[in-house]
């Protein structure tokens, strides 16, 4: 596992811990969850159960009354037990793996006797898998929300990082295929350009039909034509600004939306982060340079004044020269 993920599964556990996930239709099939495969483990046997809504620190779900591990868990409240996480992987393989717990709380369902909510508190940290596909989930929804007019310029390598082969789409208007060519995209929407009159086109209901090659997926965006004004230069041909229907948007587009946007910002923090590290790296290599160039003058100066030292004490210990005597007449 690299860095980068390893990182991403820190913040996500970090940030996400406590954020629950209803298990509806459409989150089990984004998250693609076997809801066939989910179990749970105890006192050697596994029964299935059927799971309601999961967090990174618990689970609950709904368990028979009349079955085993209802009347396990009912004789022994602190009595181990795991639950059995069943998820596809992107090649259709299953990834299965248990997650240790204990039994925090046990209700009776309010629309049956016969089912039981059992609420189970997990007793470590959950495997990487789980955080990654959790955090991620979570993640996409909250950008979604926050992050939903943040507009993607599309270009050779925008697409390219989108999976989309190529700008030229096409766009059902009140159920009339027309070709059209994407400028943009964001979570709530998108900006094309077709042949048609500005006027004629506000306000019309559309389908933006769009392909992944990455996850070989054609997507249709309903949604509807906020604003259209001519191409500039352009008579015929109409730029239009498409604001897609909230509760249509498959969860597929908001994840492609979501790695463009996560990947476009890790990639702007590992620039400043190189840059801060090569400003520091400069500057401490400055600082030794002039630490280094202090101490040479300071050597300089002391062997300077040294070498004045000793010749003055060289000219103190010397003998003082004798007066010249006079000579006698012979």
């Amino acid at each position: 596992m690299g860095v980068t993920t390893s990182h991403h599964i820190q913040h996500y556990y970090d940030y996400f811990r406590d954020k629950e996930i209803v298990f509806t239709k459409a989150n089990l099939k984004a998250l693609k969850i076997d809801p066939r495969q989910i179990y749970l483990k105890c006192n050697g046997g596994q029964w299935p159960c059927i799971i309601n809504s999961t967090s990174l620190q618990q689970v609950r779900v709904f368990v028979g009354t009349g079955s085993g591990i209802y009347q396990a868990i009912n004789k022994n409240r602190s009595v181990p037990i795991s639950v059995r996480y069943s998820f596809f992987a992107n090649n259709g393989e299953p990834i299965q793996f248990f997650v240790n717990s204990t039994v925090a709380e046990v209700k009776p369902y309010p629309a049956s006797n016969e089912l039981a909510i059992v609420t189970l508190s997990f007793t470590q940290r959950p495997p990487d898998e789980l955080i990654l596909r959790l955090g991620e989930f979570i993640e996409v929804n909250e950008n979604f929300k926050n992050r939903k007019e943040e507009r993607i310029s599309l270009n050779e390598n925008s697409l390219r990082q989108l999976g989309i082969p190529k700008e030229e789409s096409y766009i059902f208007i009140e159920g009339v295929p027309r070709k059209c060519v994407m400028k943009d995209l964001s979570f709530g929407g998108a900006r094309v350009m077709l042949v048609g009159i500005p006027k004629f086109l506000e306000n019309k209901s559309v389908d933006l039909r769009m392909f992944f090659t990455d996850t070989n997926e054609k997507l249709s965006l309903p949604g509807v034509i906020k604003e259209a004004e001519f191409l500039e230069g352009r008579k015929d041909v109409s730029t239009v600004h498409i604001e897609f229907s909230a509760d249509d948007i498959p969860m597929s587009y908001k994840f492609h939306i979501n790695s463009y946007i996560t990947s476009y910002q890790k990639k702007l923090i590992e620039k400043q982060m190189s840059n801060q590290i090569a400003q520091e790296k400069a500057a401490a290599e400055a600082a030794a340079k002039k630490a280094e160039i202090s101490a040479e003058m300071k050597k300089r100066a002391e062997e300077k004044q040294a070498a004045e030292t000793a010749q003055q004490t060289q000219a103190k210990s010397a003998p003082a020269a004798q007066p010249e005597q006079p000579k006698e007449n012979s």
